[in-house]
C-alpha cells in the first residue's frame, strides 16, 4: 500500500496543483512490477507485435531483473490464460479457476481479454515450450534470454 501511495504522491507532484494525470503521465512515471510487465508482454504476443514483445523483455532484463524470474512469472502467466481459457469453454467461473483472491477479481477481465488472443492449443504449445526452454536452458543446451527471445517469434508470428 506503502508503494502505491509513493507512486500517487509522484504523479501528484509531477502534474502539480490543479493539473491533470493522464495516462501518459502514469506510464511515463509509475514504476511497474514484474507481474504488471508481463501482461504489456502478452497483449504484444497476442496482438502479434513481436518488436514491442521482444522490446518489452529486453527493457526486463536491462532492469536487472533476473532472466529465471522472468520465464517462472511468463509461465505462470501463460498457465493462469490457459486456465482462464478452459474455464470459459466449461462455463466456469474465471476467478475461482485461477483462485484469485477477492482484491484480484479485477483481474479477471484482463486474463479473458488476453486469452481471446490466442487458441487453446497454443496456450498449451507456450506452456510447453517454456517447459523445455527451462530444461534445456538448465542442461546447458541454450541461453535463457535467446530461448525466450525464440519463443516470443515463433508464437508471435
Amino acid at each position: 500500500m506503502q508503494d502505491l501511495i509513493n507512486e500517487i504522491r509522484k504523479l501528484i507532484e509531477y502534474v502539480g496543483e490543479n493539473g491533470e494525470i493522464k495516462k501518459e503521465d502514469v506510464d511515463k512515471l509509475s514504476i511497474k512490477k514484474l507481474e504488471s510487465i508481463i501482461f504489456d508482454l502478452t497483449d504484444s504476443l497476442g496482438k502479434k507485435e513481436i518488436a514491442k514483445a521482444l522490446q518489452v523483455l529486453q527493457n526486463l532484463i536491462y532492469s536487472k531483473e533476473p532472466i529465471q524470474k522472468i520465464l517462472i512469472t511468463l509461465y505462470n502467466h501463460f498457465k493462469k490464460l490457459y486456465l482462464c481459457k478452459i474455464a470459459i469453454k466449461n462455463k466456469k467461473d474465471v476467478a475461482q479457476s485461477l483462485s484469485l483472491k477477492p482484491n484480484q477479481i479485477f483481474l479477471v477481465n484482463k486474463y479473458k481479454n488476453q486469452c481471446s488472443y490466442f487458441k487453446e492449443q497454443e496456450l498449451k504449445d507456450i506452456l510447453e515450450n517454456l517447459i523445455d526452454l527451462d530444461f534445456n536452458y538448465k542442461n546447458g543446451l541454450i541461453d535463457l534470454q535467446v530461448g525466450l527471445e525464440s519463443i516470443l517469434c515463433r508464437f508471435c508470428s
